[in-house]
């Protein structure tokens, strides 16, 4: 099974929660590269439980995403299916793509499929946002408009078709933690984004957001060499250019697959390594 990537078209920071927690607005869109690859495996000799082979450096096979989902789906379901996965890493580290969070769905979609009395919607979406802000997105897979913590999804046409996209993973990690906090440390009281409020009849109405992210200042600031892929793509025609998530992958999005093509070159030819995917077509 493939599990695939997610950008943020756009992340603004809203607010805080008392558990703390950080309210989002913002905007996901699946991309069909790169992916992390699950092969399944039922093992002799075992009755329960879950064993996650990875070879990628930074993954602890005893505690990870799909060991979270498989315990938790256990606790909800009393469904506990031996299981082997060797996961394939694709997409990078810390690169603000929710790699960690589509795995952890492709489990629990694996579960879904053969348990006896699989989980409702609601309930194995309140499951899957136990284990990320972002997993509920990766078991439906449609564009969306979120909000809470990222949980809260509308579906909503995202007005890309037609357009070309070039990601760019700097062999730069973002740890999530570090930027909530990085962010908290800066923000003022009122650096707050307001949550727009836009008419879901009119479907150009977040267009005009895309490639905003709150996060972009304190990450730029420690990692200026992000902020120099992010005006490259600029440079080359992108209508939309931005940062995905926390960091550290920017995207950008054009019309026109020569000026997407171009902009893939240079960035590859730079002397600090870049893993570069792309015209991706949306």
């Amino acid at each position: 099974m493939k599990a695939p990537c997610k950008i943020n078209l756009f992340l603004l920071i809203t607010g805080r929660r008392p558990d703390g927690y950080h309210t989002l607005s913002t905007f996901f869109l699946r991309l069909p590269e790169p992916f992390d690859r699950l092969s399944f495996s039922t093992p002799a000799g075992r009755d329960t439980g879950i064993r996650v082979f990875c070879s990628e450096p930074g993954v602890d096979a005893g505690n990870n995403t799909p060991t979270q989902a498989h315990r938790l789906y256990a606790e909800a379901t009393g469904w506990a299916p031996p299981m082997d996965v060797v996961l394939e890493k694709g997409i990078p580290h810390g690169a603000g793509l929710g790699g960690a969070s589509s795995d952890a769905a492709e489990v629990l979609r694996r579960l879904q499929e053969t348990a006896p009395a699989p989980l409702g919607e609601d309930g194995l979406n309140a499951l899957a946002a136990r284990i990320g802000a972002d997993v509920p997105f990766f078991l439906g897979g449609e564009a969306c408009l979120a909000g809470g913590i990222g949980d809260e999804l509308v579906p909503f046409p995202p007005e890309t078709e037609g357009m070309y996209c070039v990601l760019a993973c700097p062999g730069v990690g973002v740890p999530t933690p570090w930027a909530y906090a990085a962010w908290d440390a800066e923000k003022v009281p009122f650096s707050l984004t307001a949550e727009e409020k836009a008419d879901k009849n009119n479907r150009s109405s977040y267009r005009w957001l895309y490639g905003r992210n709150d996060f972009e200042p304190v990450v730029f600031a420690a990692h200026p060499e992000l902020a120099s892929v992010k005006a490259l793509l600029i440079r080359h025609g992108a209508v939309y250019a931005g940062m995905s998530g926390s960091g550290s992958s920017l995207f950008g999005l054009y019309t026109a697959r020569r000026e997407a093509e171009q902009a893939a070159e240079q960035i590859r030819e730079l002397a600090s390594p870049v893993r570069v995917y792309g015209p991706l077509e949306l």
